[in-house]
């Protein structure tokens, strides 16, 4: 006889006992009763915040499977929200009977729980998931057949040696490119580029600069075995090696640094306006120049940041933001939203239109303009960087947005 377990429809005393349930769901553990248990609970409003906290806490862990994560507006979703919970209440319409039994389709009670996991976090203006878009049944017609040459960004570079002369990294074949000083410039088969010391410290110090396009990225391991990761429209210039008592380079745009330890050689990273000094440790830089804020994440170790003469010390799980005004704060940080490029997807947190289309025009290699009013709304989500743009934005016109393509020109319309 298969195992039946009851639980009574009432308050939940024990938020415990929820949690348990749900993490035996996602790691598909769960009886038919205990699904029918969370079901159950949808329509109780003493156990909705709780189970709403659980999800969310699980959600980044644990995404749904063959469910994408897009930026809609969550206000979109009301109307669905209330069919849903409706549809709920007819499924769970037996009576008040204080036993559940077990669910006669799993994967019909599967789908329906995956699915009000989606509306409850965005009435509570959590991540949102939604199943991708089927074009051919969809109304909205202005991006949904388009097919463009628009093509996601990859790995992309230009290297510039002190003599000026340039090397198109994702051109160049593998194995030895320059010698440069003492270094030989090496590019793997994985496309990273490193420095292999061949002798002495040079008498003269060379630079290089490593400049990633739009639409590009890049990994660079530095001669002293830091590893560098460059976004989109990014470039650090450094030397072919650290000589003297600091390592110093400087960068635009955004980039991700895992700096190799070195008591005796403080790491110093040089934005516009500001400098960053460590000693070894995780964190990632994002300087563009049309972004409002400059943004430095520590993910480990301890950083200083010097701005306008004013000096701050950055713990792990902290982000200093400077602004244009060159005030500097120091708050929580958002960490896998500061390193969503990096791990090849973009991670949207209440941002307006005007941040999304600066991300997707620097990925990929885009121009954005704008007719008429621009949208003020917010945007939640998540999506990766190797979705078509076409998909993206169809996705965001289901929010009342639209967009028009023309060549590589995205036209934002009211």
């Amino acid at each position: 006889m298969p195992e039946r377990i009851s639980y009574k429809i009432k308050k939940l005393e024990d938020q415990h006992l929820l949690k348990e349930i749900f993490q035996r769901y996602i790691n598909n553990e769960c009886t038919q009763a205990e699904i029918e248990f969370l079901l159950g609970h949808f329509k109780t409003d003493s156990s909705e915040g709780a189970l709403r906290e659980i999800i969310a806490e699980k959600l980044n862990e644990y995404p749904i499977e063959g469910i994408a994560q897009v930026p809609v507006k969550k206000q979109s979703f009301d109307k669905l929200f209330n069919s849903i919970l409706a549809k709920i209440n007819d499924e769970n319409a037996g009576g008040e009977n204080d036993v559940i039994e077990p669910a006669p389709d799993r994967s019909s009670a599967y789908k329906l729980l995956a699915t009000v996991i989606i509306l409850l976090i965005v009435f509570q203006g959590f991540y949102i998931y939604l199943k991708p878009v089927n074009k051919a049944n969809n109304t909205v017609a202005k991006i949904k057949d388009f097919k463009s040459t628009i093509m996601p960004g990859g790995n992309k570079a230009i290297l510039t040696l002190q003599d000026g002369s340039k090397i198109v990294l994702n051109d160049a074949k593998d194995g030895t490119l320059a010698q440069q000083g003492n270094a030989k410039i090496v590019k793997l088969a994985t496309g990273q580029l490193v420095y292999d010391k061949t002798g002495s410290v040079p008498a003269k110090v060379l630079y290089n600069t490593m400049t990633t396009p739009r639409g590009g990225q890049y990994k660079l391991t530095l001669p002293d075995g830091t590893e560098v990761w460059l976004n989109a429209a990014s470039s650090i210039t450094y030397p072919t090696a650290f000589v003297g008592n600091e390592r110093n380079v400087s960068i635009t745009g955004e980039v991700y640094f895992e700096v190799a330890k070195d008591k005796s050689k403080p790491f110093h990273v040089k934005s516009a306006s500001q400098t960053i000094e460590v000693l070894g440790t995780h964190f990632n830089v994002m300087a563009y120049g049309d972004e409002d804020v400059v943004k430095t994440t520590l993910l480990e170790g301890s950083v200083r940041i010097t701005e306008n003469n004013e000096i701050q010390v950055l713990k792990p799980g902290e982000q200093a933001v400077v602004d244009k005004n060159g005030s500097l704060k120091i708050s929580a940080a958002d960490v896998d939203g500061a390193l969503a490029w990096k791990n090849g997807y973009f991670k949207f947190s209440r941002v307006n239109i005007k941040y999304i289309m600066r991300q997707l025009a620097r990925w990929y290699d885009v121009d954005v303009v704008y007719e008429g009013s621009v949208p003020h709304d917010e945007f939640v989500g998540k999506i990766g960087r190797g979705e078509n743009i076409e998909d993206i934005l169809h996705i965001m016109e289901l929010d009342g947005v639209h967009f028009k393509i023309e060549d590589k020109k995205i036209i934002v319309l009211p």
